[in-house]
């Protein structure tokens, strides 16, 4: 875990709770509790007493690009009664080891849920 994936981890969810500054603030400040790193993305997992809300929520409308290359997608849990979450997935390569440099998107929707990376 370097600097760079912290960083990478906060514009995240700036991004995903753009629309909820209150719980924005709250989760950027919230400890973490654990990091899992599964070889294909990582979980992390927030400190549930430091994130007061009550609406169950999964958003996934959030995506970079890691090393210039690298395509990942980002999903954030909040349910009730479970840890607070952010899931990094990939779309078939292995999670890099460093994290050298990241582009924080957010997904163009289509129409029927279809989402893609928006073009520069």
């Amino acid at each position: 875990m370097n600097i760079i994936h912290e960083q990478m981890e906060k514009e995240v969810i700036t991004l995903i709770f753009r629309e909820y500054p209150d719980l924005r603030d709250q989760i950027n400040k919230a400890r973490i509790t654990k990091r899992e790193f599964t070889g294909v993305g990582f979980f992390t997992d927030y400190h549930k007493d430091d994130i007061l809300w009550e609406e169950e929520m999964i958003i996934s409308d959030v995506g970079a690009i890691l090393n210039n290359s690298i395509e990942v997608g980002f999903v954030f849990f909040l349910r009730k009664e479970e840890v607070p979450t952010l899931e990094c997935y990939m779309y078939g390569d292995p999670l890099p080891d460093q994290i050298e440099s990241y582009e924080v998107f957010m997904y163009e929707k289509f129409a029927g849920d279809v989402y893609k990376v928006p073009k520069k």
